[in-house]
């Protein structure tokens, strides 16, 4: 088994005693982490909207994008999509 880094050791203690208090019974650290892990997985659509910073885009970063832009046509009449993809 791998070793895991835990940044936030003392927050998994306190959540521990937590719910040793609220169960009655201790679970173990690696008890735990894997019921966490399976909760998250089993709801990654909340975890997602809830958990993940998302980046905020700004007018200055929406400008830097247009001016990064490609003055390139799109379109090609002699050209499938999947030959300008692919270079067929």
């Amino acid at each position: 088994m791998a070793n895991v880094k835990l940044n936030n050791k003392s927050l998994l203690e306190k959540l521990q005693a937590e719910i040793t208090l609220k169960l009655g019974k201790k679970m173990s650290q690696q008890e735990l982490l894997d019921k966490s892990i399976e909760f998250t997985y089993n709801r990654l659509d909340e975890f997602f909207i809830e958990n993940i910073d998302k980046p905020t885009l700004t007018n200055e970063f929406i400008e830097r994008l247009k001016e990064s832009a490609s003055d390139a046509p799109l379109y090609h009449s002699d050209k499938s999509d999947d030959d300008l993809i692919y270079n067929l």
